[in-house]
């Protein structure tokens, strides 16, 4: 991803703001387990009540992943000196 395309302010040296990577890793980790989930649903031999519980985990892992994004979001606008309301970074 450009962040400076996008409109992220990056740091004097031009690196990305540690917090920042910090939440990016913390989002990418219930997606990894939502693929795993997925994986094993579509290849391991399991009942209908199994199936289910594990997609009904996976729904929970989605709902931490968006509530992640809308954190990093905020911070990014935050970083950006954005203001609530003022106008949306488009990442």
């Amino acid at each position: 991803m450009d962040f400076q395309r996008s409109g992220v302010n990056l740091a004097a040296d031009g690196s990305v703001n540690d917090s920042i990577l910090r939440m990016l890793h913390r989002t990418a980790q219930p997606l990894t387990v939502i693929r795993g989930i997925l994986e094993m649903t579509l290849t391991e031999a399991m009942t209908a009540e199994e199936k289910r519980a594990w997609l009904e985990q996976a729904v929970e892992q989605i709902a931490q992943a968006s509530a992640r994004f809308d954190q990093l979001r905020k911070t990014v606008e935050v970083q950006a000196g954005l203001h609530s309301g003022a106008r949306a970074i488009h990442v």
